[in-house]
């Protein structure tokens, strides 16, 4: 009965540390396309979600860096929003329809940089 108790207990605590685990904040870098500074306001405000707690777009690189909760959001919600605010990432690719969302002088995908 004794080896029982102890079995459980192990077990119990394993299961606690795994879901201590599974709240820690991810932090991930992808690229998502921008050609201005109005892009980068424009996705890091796409990302401004509650379980997002940072995200800082460098256009330069086109990397966004975000930090976010995966018990309240996931990477794929993430490029969904990115999406849906018009912009394509390397995961997912925004439709024609949410790509007419982006302002005219955005269009990243006629434009170069500027």
């Amino acid at each position: 009965m004794k080896n029982i108790l102890i079995a459980f207990g192990l077990l119990f605590g394993l299961s606690v540390q795994a879901q201590s685990i599974d709240k820690k904040p991810i932090t991930t870098t992808f690229w998502v396309a921008g050609v201005c500074g109005m892009c980068e306001q424009t996705i890091e405000n796409a990302v401004d979600v509650p379980g997002v707690i940072t995200a800082d777009f460098v256009l330069a690189s086109n990397q966004l860096t975000i930090t976010y909760k995966p018990k309240k959001i996931t990477e794929a919600q993430i490029h969904a929003l990115l999406n849906e605010a018009g912009y394509d990432t390397e995961k997912s690719t925004c439709t024609a329809e949410q790509y007419k969302r982006v302002h005219g002088c955005c269009q990243y995908r006629e434009l170069e940089k500027h």
